[in-house]
This record gives structure tokens, C-alpha cells and sequence, in this order.
């Protein structure tokens, strides 16, 4: 996963589409420094979840990353995630009005990783009765459903592919 960031990062560089700072420039890496194993065992105590190995191998190089395009989320450090439903009630208040039950009980057990106050969220959903796996979707809601994707890696993968495609 490390290369695939390290390229996003380089693409980021190219497309300039923001104003980055010196120090990112320089070092062409838009992630944060790595969180040790002790922030990440503290945000699954705190959440009561084991993170998937994908997330943490994510953490593990990253500890947030810088939003790559206008449309895609910002990642958060590990210490700053929380379930969806702690940072942003309203908006599964907004999807259990409109009459979609289901949508908005995934939203409520979803733990929101990147994007909040965004265009678009990534968000992490734990395994449940009715999926035996984590779940990965980038949501917004002016976009009609979720986009879910099979992994992180799957997710920076496209990502990276699409700014490719920019130029």
C-alpha cells in the first residue's frame, strides 16, 4: 500500500491542484507520519472493534493523508475517527425521515475515517449479522448510493488510476 500512496502523492504534485506545503513538497509524501501501535490499539478500545489489517497497515504508514482531488476525502489520524453517528447524527436522522431503515442503520454502526464535513466520507463498516465483513464505502449524499470498494488498497488503487487519468 505504500507504493500505491507514495504514487498518489507524486500525481498529487503533478495535477498541483492545492496549495501544499514546502515540507510536503520537498518530500513528496502527503501522509502523515505513521501511528504507533499503541494509538491504534486505544481507538479500537475505544471504538470496541479490531480495525482489518488493510486499515492498520494503512495507520502503520500513514496516520491520516492529505485529500487528493476536490472530490475525495481527507483520511484522519487514527486519534480523531469515531462512529458516524457520534460526529454526524443528522445526517442518519436525515436518511431514516426519507424511509431508508436500512441505509441508516449502516450508517449508524459505520465509523466515518475520512471526509467529515467533505463532499465525500470514507467510511469503514464493521462486520455484522447481515455482512461477515468489513465493509468499505466512499458515501456522500449527492451521490445516488454508496461507492463501495473490496479493500482500502482497492480504494487508493482507484483513486490512483483516476488521477492518472486527470492529465
Amino acid at each position: 500500500m505504500k507504493s500505491i500512496l507514495e504514487a498518489i502523492s507524486l500525481e498529487m504534485i503533478r495535477l498541483d491542484e492545492f496549495h501544499y506545503p514546502k515540507e510536503q513538497l520537498q518530500s513528496k509524501w502527503f501522509g502523515n507520519p505513521p501511528a504507533d501501535s499503541n494509538s491504534i490499539e486505544q481507538a479500537e478500545a475505544r471504538l470496541q472493534v479490531t480495525f482489518p489489517d488493510d486499515y492498520k497497515e494503512f495507520l502503520s504508514i500513514a496516520n491520516g493523508f492529505h485529500a487528493f482531488s476536490d472530490i475525495e476525502p481527507t483520511f484522519y489520524t487514527v486519534e480523531s475517527i469515531d462512529y458516524l453517528k457520534n460526529m454526524d447524527a443528522e445526517l442518519i436522522k436525515i436518511w431514516r425521515e426519507t424511509g431508508n431503515e436500512d441505509l441508516a442503520d449502516v450508517l449508524a454502526q459505520s465509523i466515518l475515517i475520512a471526509g467529515f464535513e467533505e463532499e465525500q466520507q470514507f467510511l469503514l463498516i464493521p462486520p455484522s449479522e447481515a455482512s461477515k465483513n468489513w465493509r468499505y464505502w466512499k458515501f456522500s449524499s449527492w451521490y445516488p448510493g454508496e461507492e463501495p470498494f473490496d479493500s482500502l488498497k482497492d480504494y487508493f488503487t482507484n483513486a490512483l488510476e483516476f488521477l492518472k487519468e486527470e492529465s
